[in-house]
């Protein structure tokens, strides 16, 4: 699109935009956020340079997107429950985000989208990783596109299938600076969702799927689902479908939980960072 008021750079051919020239404090104009709003939807993620904002700012913005989101794991700042510090420390070896995911896909509702802001950044490193699961969708065979059409992929908090001990265990010893809580009761939080969604603002199909997250197929033991979960998520992840985003303080990045995976780079030891997130838009996929 051809945006009059904010400039914008794509990030690589697949997905990903940096945008210039935009105030969001106070949640933007409406001339600003209908533009913004577009070049989301036609970029699934976008990077906001240059911003200034407060607590106040980030839900004023957030509330753009959606209704705020809960997330179960960690308590919020003192007064702004939805939005969590995430913080690595330089002595700390562990990261939050790792791994390719989409947010809280075993809640019933996940989030439509997230909104990270940076304070603090490595001097190098500490990028993020995006996936346009959308154009991998669409780069599938008729065959694969038939047999997965009607899977409901059960996701599960847990994470046991990655992670020793689950997210219990990955709690226990990680993210000192973090207020994390309700690790133990992981393994009970599951939900269904279809295996290939459909957006609703733009009417796209898209896998909603992760190896981190996804167990199995409704209807199938693990040992049946596995393979093509994790063939899918592989899939997802081809260099052509992704983009790689490198942080700077003040920069606000937005990414469409609906047809997006992203993976934070762990590649920052002895150095700080810093963000803060937030999750809006509590939606049923379908």
């Amino acid at each position: 699109m051809s945006c009059k008021t904010i400039q914008v750079r794509p990030l690589a051919g697949a997905l990903g935009a940096e945008v210039f020239g935009v105030d969001l404090r106070n949640g933007g104009d409406n001339s600003t956020w209908a533009e913004l709003h577009q070049v989301f939807l036609d970029n699934h993620v976008i990077a906001v340079r240059g911003q200034d904002l407060s607590l106040d700012d980030l839900m004023a913005l957030g509330r753009r997107f959606g209704e705020p989101h809960e997330y179960p794991f960690a308590q919020g700042i003192e007064g702004y429950p939805y939005i969590h510090d995430v913080v690595k420390e330089p002595g700390e070896t562990k990261n939050f985000g790792s791994d390719w995911h989409s947010d809280t896909t075993y809640l019933d509702k996940p989030p439509r989208a997230t909104l990270l802001y940076a304070l603090q950044t490595p001097a190098r490193g500490g990028d993020t990783l995006y996936a346009n699961t959308a154009a991998a969708y669409d780069a599938l065979s008729d065959g694969m596109k038939k047999l997965i059409g009607g899977l409901v992929g059960v996701n599960s908090a847990g994470l046991n299938r990655k992670l020793a001990g689950g997210r219990a265990a990955r709690y226990s010893t990680a993210f000192g600076a973090m207020k994390l809580q309700n690790a133990a009761g992981a393994d009970t939080l599951e939900s269904k969702h279809p295996v290939v969604r459909t957006h609703p603002e733009t009417g796209r199909k898209a896998l909603y799927v992760s190896s981190l997250h996804t167990v199995r197929f409704d209807g199938m033991t693990q040992e049946e689902s596995v393979p093509l979960i994790d063939w899918l998520s592989a899939h997802c992840v081809r260099p052509e479908f992704t983009c790689r985003l490198r942080w700077e303080p003040g920069t606000l990045t937005v990414w469409d939980n609906r047809c997006t995976l992203h993976n934070a780079i762990n590649d920052y030891h002895g150095q700080r960072r810093h963000m803060r997130r937030l999750t809006v838009g509590p939606e049923l996929p379908a």
